[in-house]
């Protein structure tokens, strides 16, 4: 694997484990409950968000990792996507909660390089 495509996988890797781990921790309580976190939104709880970082963040980078890995017809497209939703995720969250965490900042540049770093089927 050429080291761009390792440095890819290493990006959608460390994308969907956090997202995966934090997903589960806001639906366990392993971080405590922050009201502020879903004053402003329609979530009665961190559960559902956690579901949705868990499931649909998480899960698209994993499964772009697993497409690139058996260099799977698509991958390219698995990852944009996935990249795309992270950076979505990431803009959403900080409206939402209207605060700013220096990894919000980290998720954010993972997610654009997910994007920009995704060479076109052609490469």
């Amino acid at each position: 694997m050429r080291p761009r495509l390792k440095i890819l996988l290493g990006l959608l890797l460390f994308n969907g484990l956090s997202a995966t781990v934090g997903g589960l921790a806001l639906m366990t309580d392993w971080i405590p409950e922050q009201t502020s976190w879903v004053r402003d939104t329609d979530f009665p709880s961190n559960y559902f968000p956690g579901v949705i970082l868990m499931a649909v963040v998480g899960g698209s980078s994993l499964i772009a990792a697993a497409a690139l890995m058996k260099q799977s017809d698509g991958w390219q497209l698995a990852s944009i996507v996935a990249g795309t939703i992270m950076v979505f995720w990431i803009v959403g969250e900080v409206a939402s909660i209207r605060a700013f965490h220096f990894l919000q900042v980290i998720y954010l540049v993972t997610g654009a390089l997910v994007v920009i770093w995704t060479p076109s089927g052609a490469d």
